[in-house]
């Protein structure tokens, strides 16, 4: 046997600082680097040799290998020179083992020694060390032919010569346990020389591993190292204790990790299990008891975990029982489940349904009667309650085939759509004939409802209607008009009782807008327009075509607006769209649309519309020319006293258009305007009063005289004297 020592430098730079007193490291056939949890730092001290030297050459090769690790060595020769250099010494060696028919043998390095042997040089290069403390040793054990189980006695004789606290024994296959993936989580001897064994929550943390808790944390890894892998070849370990105290002191670590990535791995783990022990995520636990490196509370986590999978498998069986025993119609299985379950998952849907089992049974007798009555007087709506609200419901399916036919005849089919505009309208004369009418009468208890509820509202919004609310709902034109004090009781009274009607709100905002209150005007406006009210769609669209004067107009949000109400046959939301369009005020629009519009609410016998259509044909505006026909749209927007439509048919008049025309009509026109306070009346009898007939001046001054207003001659002459008496007469009916 070679007696050389085969000395490996290791892939670091050494530190210049003096050798730790506190520890050092032999690996012996094993390579440092291997499932290190990081590269290995300078002042590590670590010293690797291939194979033994002989007993007697130990402290010469160990003297050697210690001077060629570092740069600068330092060995004391004085009268201590017996003291140890080292307080802690810890081996790690790679073995094998075999067996000849004479003894079992220990290959090394590609040496074989017998098991004294080997036992003597392990001794003699620890020994060279001159350690205080032989703390552990980490032997790996390739044994393919199963040996060691016959020579256990044998050698752990020669190890407990060589003399170390705690032998970790692992015997694994031929694989080497640097090809293993699974060994690198358990690279024992670094974790436990890094004090992980001490550390939280393995360990009190007191800055010493002691046996007990060395071997908590071996076996643990050990443990997790054979369940993960199998095939990685370690197949079991034995632990090798010189005593049997727990509290022996076995590695002194000083607080201090030489690995950066063991402590920032450790923390990680450690956060992680506290979260996983607050979670209900079982998959998240089996993940991280699978991959996890340290595993810091894996006993608890591993008992949480069999916690969670045993409630996921007594959940999964109660789920299976229930969906057999759902459906039941007798309540034995139900009841079962409930004197027997183990998390009673279901208790509540197994407890409603013994209820509705009950419930079916107590009810039977009473549905049955109801059944045979709507059905000896083909009652739908006693049909339909008895579909809709059985609980036994044993002839439910009879009951659906005779409302079938009910419902398929033809009389059935004209009340249905009669009931369908009643409730969809809320007309109140619909309602009433709809209940006179009806033979079958399905919608008879939601119709009185409705009739009910609207005869109500009519009480209410009626006069609020009157005083604030737009034309086409019977209320004044102009804002002006509104008595606000009024108007303002009669709504809200109205809101009280119906404080959702979109048409209440919307009226209340005519009134505020009367009031000068703009903001509350257009709040009020949005809430009717999201009830779809079509009037506030275009009371709407006027705020933003005649706003307050400290705001621009916005012809584009009056437009779209208008247009909305107009859809949905708002005579303002018309009117405002024939005024723009007239005036060629939006793009792509033009003044053909704006007759057309206005044709079709005039045609509807809106007033202004029918004063818009007269002036178009008037003007030629959006159609031809017709004098004719503008007179008798101008006449209709008369006869429903419209005041500015009098003056445009009153020179209609003049001029002799249709029949009937006269200059005592005319003149009366006229006359009628002024004292409506028409500015185009006024125009015409002052400043254009030269453009009238003699015979309608004529006219105008007998009036002006029977008001006591003019004292000159009945002529027929406009003078300045009928144009003076004309602008008295306006100023004092202003």
């Amino acid at each position: 046997m070679s007696c050389a020592l085969a000395l490996v430098f290791l892939p670091f730079q050494a530190s210049a600082e003096a050798e730790d007193p506190k520890m050092q490291m032999l690996f012996v056939g094993a390579d440092p680097t291997a499932n290190a949890p990081g590269p290995l730092p300078p002042d590590l001290p670590v010293i690797a040799i291939q194979t033994l030297p002989i007993a007697e050459a130990a402290r010469q090769a160990v003297f050697a290998a210690r001077l060629r690790a570092r740069p600068v060595s330092t060995f004391v020769t004085a009268s201590g020179d017996g003291d140890p250099q080292f307080e802690q010494f810890f081996l790690v060696a790679e073995l094998g083992l075999g067996n000849t028919p004479e003894s079992y043998r220990i290959s090394l390095g590609g040496e074989q020694f017998d098991l004294e042997d080997f036992a003597a040089r392990t001794a003699a290069v620890v020994s060279a060390f001159d350690p205080k403390h032989r703390r552990i040793g980490f032997l790996r054990i390739a044994d393919p032919e199963d040996a060691f189980p016959q020579a256990v006695g044998e050698i752990q004789a020669a190890l407990d010569s060589i003399g170390f606290d705690l032998m970790v024994v692992m015997i694994g296959e031929e694989t080497a346990a640097s090809e293993c993936e699974a060994v690198q989580p358990q690279a024992l001897h670094y974790a436990l020389t890094s004090g992980l064994a001490d550390r939280q929550p393995f360990g009190d943390g007191d800055g010493i591993s002691t046996s007990a808790e060395v071997e908590h944390y071996v076996r643990g890894a050990l443990n997790r190292q054979v369940a993960r892998d199998p095939g990685c070849g370690l197949r079991y370990s034995l632990l090798i204790k010189s005593s049997n105290d727990p509290a022996q002191e076995l590695i002194a670590y000083g607080k201090r990790s030489p690995f950066i990535q063991l402590e920032t791995q450790l923390r990680r783990e450690t956060f992680e299990a506290m979260f996983l022990m607050q979670s209900d995520e079982m998959e998240a636990v089996e993940e991280y008891l699978a991959e996890c490196l340290y595993c810091p509370n894996e006993r608890a986590l591993s008992d949480r975990l069999r916690d969670m999978q045993e409630y996921a498998r007594a959940s999964s069986i109660e789920a299976d029982i229930w969906n057999r025993i759902r459906a039941d119609e007798a309540p034995v299985r139900l009841a079962i489940y409930l004197e027997n379950c183990t998390l009673c998952l279901y208790r509540g849907q197994v407890e409603d349904r013994l209820e509705e089992i009950g419930a079916k049974t107590r009810a039977a007798s009473g549905e049955n009667a109801a059944f045979e009555a709507a059905m000896k007087d083909a009652d739908l709506a006693a049909l339909k309650a008895y579909v809709s609200g059985c609980i036994a419901c044993a002839h439910k399916a009879e009951a659906e085939a005779e409302i079938a036919r009910l419902e398929s005849d033809a009389v059935f089919q004209a009340e249905e759509s009669a009931l369908t505009g009643a409730l969809d309208s809320n007309d109140i004369g619909l309602l009433k004939a709809y209940l006179k009418t009806c033979r079958i009468c399905s919608g008879k208890e939601e119709v009185t409802a409705a009739l009910a509820l609207q005869t109500k509202r009519n009480t209410f919004i009626r006069p609020c209607l009157e005083m604030a609310a737009v034309p086409q709902l019977g209320g004044p034109r102009k804002l002006e008009e509104i008595d606000t004090a009024k108007a303002l009781d009669a709504c809200q009274a109205a809101a009280r009782a119906f404080p959702a009607d979109g048409l209440i709100r919307t009226t209340l905002g005519r009134v505020a807008q009367a009031a000068g209150d703009f903001e509350t005007a257009r709040t009020s406006y949005a809430f009717g327009m999201n009830a779809q009210v079509p009037s506030a769609f275009g009371l709407a669209a006027y705020s933003h075509y005649a706003p307050p004067r400290d705001e621009d107009v916005d012809l584009i949000a009056a437009e779209v607006l208008a247009v909305k109400g107009a859809e949905m046959g708002d005579w303002l939301s018309q009117e405002i769209l024939t005024v723009i369009y007239s005036k060629d005020l939006i793009p792509g629009k033009s003044p053909e649309d704006a007759f057309r519009i206005a044709m079709n609410i005039a045609e509807e016998g809106n007033p202004l519309a029918q004063f818009f259509v007269g002036y178009y044909y008037l003007t030629g505006t959006g159609v031809g020319k017709s004098e004719e026909q503008a007179g008798i749209w101008l006449a209709k927007s008369v006869e429903q006293g419209y005041t500015h439509a009098f003056s445009f048919l009153a020179e209609l008049h003049e001029k002799g258009v249709g029949p009937g025309a006269s200059f005592e009509t005319a003149a009366e026109l006229y006359w009628e305007a002024l004292h409506e306070g028409d500015p185009t009346a006024a125009e015409r009898l002052t400043t254009q009063i030269r453009d009238r007939n003699p015979q309608v001046v004529r006219i105008i001054q007998e009036r002006l005289r029977d008001a006591g207003a003019y004292t000159g001659k009945i002529d027929g002459v406009p003078g300045r004297g009928t144009v003076a008496a004309i602008r008295r007469y306006t100023e004092e009916l202003t």
